[in-house]
């Protein structure tokens, strides 16, 4: 926490929260490592975010690494994405993903 005396008044003092939403990511891990505090494995194969494995908000590249990582819940995806006739995402079906997974 920072302060931010150009924002204070006096009889009150404003303090800067969360001062990571500045950092870039490298300095984020930079913090993380040095810390030791435990984070998801996930990270470590590759992903970016954590949600859901297979989340529709995903990137493409966490889309097909989660794919690759996990091609069981992939074509379970695909099966009933085609048992409902709709597609994963609008842009993106969970078909063409795991094709692109595994050219």
């Amino acid at each position: 926490m920072s302060r931010d005396n150009g924002a204070s008044s006096g009889r009150r003092e404003v303090c800067t929260w969360l001062p990571i939403h500045e950092w870039a990511e490298t300095e984020v891990w930079q913090h993380i490592r040095a810390s030791g505090v435990p984070y998801h494995p996930a990270y470590d194969a590759g992903m970016t975010r954590l949600s859901c494995s297979l989340c529709i908000f995903g990137s493409r590249a966490d889309l097909l690494r989660a794919a690759r990582l996990r091609p069981d819940l992939a074509a379970e995806y695909a099966r009933v994405e085609d048992e409902i006739g709709h597609r994963f995402r609008n842009d993106l079906s969970m078909a063409e993903i795991i094709a692109a997974a595994n050219p």
